[in-house]
C-alpha cells in the first residue's frame, strides 16, 4: 500500500527541525490487510500482437528516481513525467518528451522546493521537501498540470501545491537548476506554486492535531459534450485528520490550478479508513473516485476496493459502493527490503462508459490482479465477478490504469514471473477490450530487476548506503489507440533509474 511515499530530509537548514524518517513512518504507516471469502474467478492469457519498443532510460542519473506520473496529450508525442528525486532538489524530478517517449529532455525537477541541485543555490519553493507527484494533460491550456506533496518545514506544514508547465515555452538545453527555464523557478515554462489544501502533521496519527493530504492522484476532463466541465482539473487524495481516520477528500480547478474549489469529501460517513484515491472521468462526464478502505486503522479483516460518483463536476458525491472486497490483502511483499502491497486503481472504458477495477489479492499465495467492472454503464450498485488477470505464482504489484478512447484499457504492473525465485522484478503491460472479461498480456521487459540493488539517498545530505529501500508505490501508464506508454523505476548503471517503453498494438 501506497502512503508512506514521503521523503524527508534531517536537517534541512540553519533554524529548522528536520523530520527524521522513523518519524515520518510512523506519521504516515497504516496498513489494511484482511481475511474474508471469495471465490475469485481465472482468466486465460490469450496471445496478442502487440509490439515493444526501445526501453529508454529517462533519467540515468547517479542518484535515485521513483513513484513515477505520466502525462501524455491526445497525439501521443507530446509526455511530461514526474518522479520522487532523491537529487539535492529532493523534490519531483521532471522530464519530458515531444516525440513519442523516443527521447527525453536531459533531467531537470520540477521547481516545489527550497532547493536546486546545487546547494550555493536556493531554489524558488517554500518548502524543502516535495514528492507524491501527479502529472496530466489539460487539453483546454495546452499544458501540463503538476502536482506535488510538499513538507518539510519546522511547524510540519503539508500542502498539496500545483503548478503548469508549458512545453512550447521550455527550453530542453537549459541550465538543470532553471527546469527548463531561464532562471530559478522555471519561468516562463512554469506556472508560480498555488496550493489545494494544507495540513498540520505533527503528532501522532490517533488523538493528535496531525492533519495532512496524503498520496494523490488527479485528471482532466477532456471532453466538451453535454455533462462535462472541459479542461477541469481533479485531484484526490486521503485526508488523513488527526483522529486515526484518513477519509477521501477531492479539490478541483477550473482555471489550470490558478484557483481550487473544496476540499469536498468523497468517502461516505461509514467510510473513513482509506487511501489510494483515483479520479476518472466517464465518457458522460460523470466523475469517479475509486479507493481501497478498511473498518478502521487496524484491523486486519475487511479490507474492499471502493467508490463513488458525482454527476455535477466533483460538487456532490454518491455513497461509498463496494467494487469488491479484497479477501487477502497484504502489507508486504515477500524476499525484499523494499515495500509493497495491495493498492487499488481504475479508469473509465471511454466507449462503454463502463468503470474498470484492479486491486492485487493474495487468495491464491501470492499478490497478484484482479479485475471488476461495472454491470451498466454509470451503476456502480453492480459489479462482475473478479477475473484473475495473469495467474502465477510469483508476486504481481504497483498496477496502474489507463483508457484509450477506442475502449482499450491498458494495466501495467510489476511481475516478477520472470524470476522462479520471486525476487528478481520484471514489467508486465495487460490490455483488454471488453471491460476486463478477458485480458492479454505482453512483457515489457523480461529481464528482472534488482529492486533492493540500490538505496533512496538524497544527495550531500544522506550517506551512500543510507538504508533506505524505497522503489516507490506506484508506476505509469497512458494511453492511446494505437498504443500505451509506460514509466516505472528499475536499475540503471549507478541507481535507481526512470525508464520508459511504448507497447504499439
Amino acid at each position: 500500500m501506497a502512503w508512506l511515499g514521503c521523503k524527508d530530509r534531517a536537517g534541512v537548514g540553519a533554524g529548522q527541525k528536520g523530520w527524521t524518517r522513523r518519524e515520518m513512518d510512523r506519521m504516515r504507516k497504516w496498513l489494511f490487510t484482511l481475511t474474508a471469502v471469495l471465490a475469485l474467478g481465472t482468466v486465460t492469457v490469450s496471445a496478442s500482437a502487440p509490439t515493444v519498443g526501445p526501453i529508454v532510460n529517462v533519467t540515468n542519473s547517479q542518484f535515485a528516481g521513483n513513484e513515477e506520473s505520466l502525462g501524455m496529450d491526445s497525439t501521443g508525442n507530446v509526455l511530461a513525467a514526474a518522479w520522487n528525486d532523491w537529487h539535492f532538489n529532493d523534490g519531483c524530478g521532471f522530464s519530458y518528451s515531444t516525440n513519442g517517449g523516443s527521447t527525453w529532455a536531459p533531467e531537470s525537477f520540477a521547481p516545489f522546493t527550497s532547493f536546486t541541485n546545487d546547494p550555493n543555490l536556493p531554489g524558488a519553493g517554500t518548502f524543502p521537501i516535495a514528492g507524491d507527484p501527479v502529472v496530466v494533460w489539460n487539453p483546454k491550456f495546452s499544458t501540463f498540470d503538476v502536482v506535488c506533496q510538499a513538507f518539510g518545514l519546522s511547524a510540519h506544514q503539508i500542502n498539496l501545491l500545483a503548478t503548469t508547465f508549458d512545453p512550447a515555452k521550455a527550453n530542453a538545453q537549459a541550465n538543470q537548476n532553471f527546469s527548463y527555464g531561464t532562471q530559478v523557478g522555471g519561468a516562463p515554462a512554469w506556472t508560480g506554486l498555488v496550493p489545494i489544501t494544507i495540513g498540520t502533521s505533527n503528532g501522532s496519527q490517533k488523538g493528535s492535531n496531525g492533519k495532512f493530504p496524503d498520496h494523490e492522484a488527479g485528471t482532466v476532463d477532456t471532453g466538451t459534450g453535454p455533462g462535462h466541465h472541459f479542461g477541469r482539473l481533479y485531484i484526490a487524495w486521503a485526508e488523513f485528520n488527526g483522529l486515526g481516520r484518513s477519509p477521501i477528500d477531492l479539490g478541483y480547478s477550473d482555471n489550470n490550478g490558478a484557483s481550487w474549489t473544496g476540499p469536498i469529501r468523497v468517502s461516505d460517513a461509514g467510510h473513513q479508513f482509506d487511501q489510494d484515491a483515483t479520479p476518472r472521468v466517464g465518457p458522460d462526464g460523470a466523475v469517479y473516485v475509486s479507493f481501497i478502505n478498511g473498518p478502521n486503522e487496524k484491523s486486519l479483516k475487511g479490507n474492499a476496493a471502493l467508490i463513488a460518483k458525482s454527476t455535477d463536476g466533483g460538487n456532490t458525491w454518491s455513497q461509498s459502493f463496494t467494487a469488491a472486497p479484497i479477501p487477502k490483502p497484504s502489507a508486504s511483499i515477500p524476499n525484499v527490503l523494499y515495500r509493497g502491497g495491495t493498492n487499488v486503481t481504475s479508469t473509465v472504458d471511454q466507449r462503454t462508459g463502463n468503470v474498470v477495477l484492479v486491486f492485487d489479492d493474495a487468495t491464491t499465495g501470492a499478490l497478484n490482479e484482479y479485475s471488476v467492472h461495472t454491470l451498466a454503464p454509470g451503476n456502480l450498485s453492480g459489479w462482475s465477478a473478479p477475473v484473475r488477470i495473469k495467474a502465477t505464482s510469483s508476486t504481481q504489484f504497483f498496477p496502474w490504469l489507463s483508457s484509450a478512447p477506442n475502449g482499450r484499457v491498458d494495466l501495467v504492473y510489476y511481475d516478477r514471473a520472470c524470476d522462479s525465485n520471486d525476487v528478481l522484478v520484471c514489467v508486465t503491460l495487460s490490455s483488454t477490450s471488453d471491460d476486463g472479461a478477458t485480458w492479454s498480456s505482453v512483457a515489457i521487459t523480461s529481464t528482472g530487476f534488482d529492486g533492493d540493488k540500490f538505496q533512496a539517498c538524497v544527495q550531500f545530505v544522506d550517506p551512500p548506503n543510507c538504508g533506505v529501500f524505497f522503489l516507490g508505490d506506484y508506476i505509469a501508464v497512458a494511453s492511446t489507440n494505437k498504443g500505451a506508454h509506460a514509466m516505472w523505476t528499475g536499475d540503471g548503471p549507478q541507481a535507481m533509474d526512470v525508464f520508459n517503453a511504448t507497447v504499439s498494438f
